[in-house]
């Protein structure tokens, strides 16, 4: 079990979890990545510059629709996620140019997590 926190940068205090995102069938990895937990969020989003440097796999394109209703079209790349030491294979997740990375229910629903507000810590569980 490990513990991730939460950053102050929002208002209030929000969940993060580090995340790694591998390329298959290459292995090629990114860095460890602050990842913001939103268990609003269909699907996780990665800044499109992390796919490209892993060589992250093309899915095809989607059309999404955000909290405020715009609909815009996007791409998703076919990635393996580990947190903590667990690995998440073949998740589709959205590339974007953003400059967040944000793990959306795709990849919490594969997780047990239990989110400690008043500690401001999160535990990832086996």
């Amino acid at each position: 079990m490990s513990r991730t926190g939460y950053t102050s940068a929002y208002f209030p205090p929000a969940p993060m979890l580090d995340v790694v995102f591998v390329a298959q069938p290459e292995g090629t990895r990114t860095a460890v990545v602050a990842g913001f937990v939103d268990t609003g969020a269909d699907a996780s989003i990665v800044p499109l510059y992390l796919l490209d440097q892993i060589g992250a796999r093309y899915v095809t394109e989607h059309r999404v629709r955000s909290h405020f209703g715009e609909v815009r079209k996007v791409h998703s790349y076919l990635v393996d996620v580990v947190v903590d030491d667990i690995t998440l294979p073949g998740i589709e997740v959205v590339g974007d140019t953003v400059d967040e990375t944000l793990i959306g229910r795709d990849v919490l629903n594969r997780l047990r997590l239990v989110l400690d507000g008043p500690r401001q810590q999160i535990q990832v569980r086996p």
